[in-house]
């Protein structure tokens, strides 16, 4: 089972840029050398992290006090607050790649159609308390969200507006793509960072499972299946 999710993660890399390079504008002879090139990059690239900033964060944490005594039973709640000096870190799959590309993405749609912005916003602030709705903060293992859950509420979202603007199936990859890596950021991480307090660490790598990490998986899976099912959906009708 280890070994059939190591050789996923390579597979979703590469159909992530497999449709990409179409957007690029790349002929098929690079649609299939590039992509390798790429994800062999990027899975060797989740070892690079940089230096991002210091930043001092707080968060309340609430503990429960059993005070029983005897046969008498008293429970009292006891509100602590956290200070933490952080080092933050980004890696550079799971967090800049992902990112970079998905601003970049976002700035080509709302360029194309400057009326979709409300939308795509719409579509952000709802994926955002979504993803945020699914984590959970873990000792010693960081931020865990579903994957499963976070991709299919992304994919159906997104179907839903794309569908509804006629936005075309490459609007709808780089729609879903964009809002996801944007909404993950935001929602799992940035959202959760409060909680590392409660650890007692002292550093933070954002994105720092690489191509394995949530903010690299949940927009690269989504983004393809949604494309996909945009063509199954919209050329369906025409066989019935």
């Amino acid at each position: 089972m280890r070994y059939i999710k190591e050789v996923t993660y390579p597979i979703v890399t590469f159909l992530l840029f497999h449709e990409l390079c179409p957007l690029l504008g790349l002929s098929s002879e690079y649609s299939i050398y590039l992509p390798i090139i790429f994800t062999i990059l990027l899975c060797y690239g989740d070892r690079i992290k940089i230096f991002l900033l210091n930043k001092t964060v707080s968060g309340d944490l609430l503990k429960v006090v059993d005070l029983s005594y005897g046969r008498l039973r008293t429970l009292q709640k006891i509100r602590l607050r956290t200070t933490q000096k952080l080092r933050i870190y980004a890696n550079l799959t799971g967090l800049l790649f992902p990112v970079v590309l998905a601003l970049s993405l976002s700035a080509y749609l709302i360029r194309q159609s400057p009326n979709y912005l409300v939308a795509y916003l719409l579509l952000l602030s709802f994926l955002t308390a979504t993803y945020n709705r699914f984590s959970a903060t873990v000792y010693e293992k960081g931020i865990l969200v579903s994957l499963a859950s976070s991709i299919v509420v992304t994919v159906t979202s997104t179907l839903a507006v794309s569908i509804h603007y006629k936005l075309g199936a490459d609007a709808t990859f780089m729609t879903a793509y964009s809002v996801s890596a944007l909404a993950a950021l935001i929602g799992i991480d940035l959202l959760n960072l409060r909680y590392a307090t409660f650890f007692n660490t002292r550093s933070i790598i954002m994105g720092g499972y690489g191509v394995k990490d949530a903010i690299f998986l949940i927009p690269a899976l989504s983004s393809v299946t949604a494309k996909l099912l945009y063509n199954l959906i919209t050329t369906l009708p025409s066989y019935i």
